[in-house]
């Protein structure tokens, strides 16, 4: 019976019986003219020291014709192909049923990295190695777990990013349901933008609104805080996995820190910042804003402070109230002052003599305890002077009635006429009184004259 070898070809699938095992070579018989050698770096994708680790006499095993030399009677055999096509099916159904699987890193070339995942030569952008731009060489040997992106004839592509990117958002979810509003925390300032800056906290990002920066007008957040700054906040919101923070939250208000410092009573300076009808705003501190009640200009009820000062001048005030709370203080100039009228024991009816001081169309000013008393012009004499001039000069001294007086609004108005015509009324009423006990003692006398003559 004849026996047809078939015509060997370099690429030709074989499959023959192990019959020798050396430490670096294989020698299989294949029914051709020489037996096959397998070399141990076409052995197996995985490094082999020793060939016999890996098959052994009487295995049967199949490989591709790498190279005939039938002059040396040599044919060179590599297991290489038929193990990259037995993986590359066993690596298909398992990505199918594996959404994320192990791979290592076996090469790393200017396009990324070569990595092996179930004897599955595969690639890796660099692009696709982490969430931040990286140095390939860094991962050369690692293990990492990857996920498959593409996986087709010409290629097998793989990303360990989606597999980070997808670990995040596990972790992002879980960090944020965990977050409470009211909660401090730390974070680093990522990025800045006109109305805030967004800060990250663990996986998630959060923003401070520019209103939220600090207890002071904010213009400009980069005179606040910078990108990379480490800073601490409070959450304020936490909606639709957005989270609102503040930095005021955990700093003292002006108000708080103003009324540390400062206590009712206390002398303070103020500037301008708004005159109103019924008062006047000031500045003591920054963003700091009292109010000067009208009432607390003077203890002058005729002087008009207002009309004296502008916006952007300073006054020198009392603290009356102060309620950091409510961000509230009541202030005063005239609590700084001396109030002469408080010192006035006069009252309406009173005898009083003062020095005039000033003249006027209307009548004069006398000083009398330290406070000046008009004496109008038609209460200098009986007859009403033509000029106040004509019956009074500077320095002359008067004596005079209290005809009214209110020391709330700096008031007292006196008589020399009533004076002099109650002074005349009273000396008028004595001269009568006097008149008829004159008459009555002489009557008596005379009667009592005419009865002891009458007895006699």
């Amino acid at each position: 019976m004849d026996f047809k070898i078939p015509m060997l070809k370099v690429g030709m699938t074989v499959e023959g019986t192990v019959i020798q095992v050396n430490d670096d070579a294989v020698y299989v018989d294949i029914s051709q003219f020489t037996e096959g050698v397998i070399y141990t770096s076409n052995l197996s994708f995985e490094k082999v020291d020793n060939a016999h680790d890996v098959v052994k006499v009487g295995d049967t095993i199949k490989a591709k014709v790498r190279r005939i030399d039938r002059e040396n009677s040599v044919i060179l055999l590599s297991r290489l192909d038929i193990l990259r096509d037995k993986h590359q099916e066993e690596f298909d159904k398992f990505v199918e049923e594996n959404d994320v699987f192990e791979a290592k890193v076996t090469k790393v070339n200017k396009g990324g990295l070569i990595l092996r995942a179930k004897g599955v030569e595969v690639f890796m952008p660099a692009s696709h190695i982490a969430l931040e731009h990286v140095n390939p060489e860094d991962y050369m040997g690692q293990t990492m777990k990857v996920k498959l992106i593409e996986n087709s004839e010409k290629k097998t592509v793989v990303s360990r990013k989606k597999v980070l990117l997808g670990e995040q958002k596990e972790a992002k979810e879980e960090e944020f349901n965990a977050l409470k509003v009211g909660q401090k925390v730390e974070g680093e300032v990522t990025n800045i933008t006109p109305y805030g800056a967004f800060v990250k906290i663990g996986y998630n990002e959060g923003l401070v609104h520019i209103s939220e920066i600090s207890h002071h007008h904010v213009t400009n957040v980069n005179d606040y805080v910078k990108v990379g700054e480490k800073i601490e906040a409070e959450i304020i919101d936490l909606k639709k996995n957005r989270i609102a923070l503040s930095m005021k939250k955990l700093q003292k208000s002006p108000w708080d820190t103003f009324a540390e410092e400062h206590k009712v009573g206390d002398e303070v300076e103020g500037t301008i910042v708004k005159k109103m009808a019924k008062g006047i705003l000031l500045e003591v501190g920054k963003d700091v804003v009292g109010i000067l009640n009208s009432k607390d200009y003077s203890w002058n009820p005729h002087e008009n402070l207002a009309g004296q000062v502008e916006e952007g001048e300073k006054l020198t005030l009392q603290i009356l109230s102060i309620d950091p709370k409510k961000q509230r203080m009541s202030l005063s100039k005239k609590h700084l002052d001396y109030n002469p009228w408080a010192d006035v024991t006069i009252k309406k009816g009173d005898e009083v003599s003062g020095v005039v001081e000033e003249l006027q169309s209307k009548g004069a000013l006398v000083k009398i305890q330290n406070v000046k008393a008009f004496l109008p012009i038609s209460e200098i004499q009986s007859e009403t002077p033509r000029e106040v001039s004509d019956a009074l000069s500077k320095d002359d001294v008067v004596k005079a009635v209290v005809i009214d007086v209110d020391k709330k609004m700096w008031k007292m108005v006196i008589s020399v006429k009533q004076l002099k015509e109650q002074k005349e009324k009273n000396e008028y009423e004595k001269y009568l009184t006097t008149e008829e006990e004159t008459k009555a003692h002489t009557l008596g006398d005379l009667f009592k004259e005419e009865l002891e003559n009458y007895k006699k």
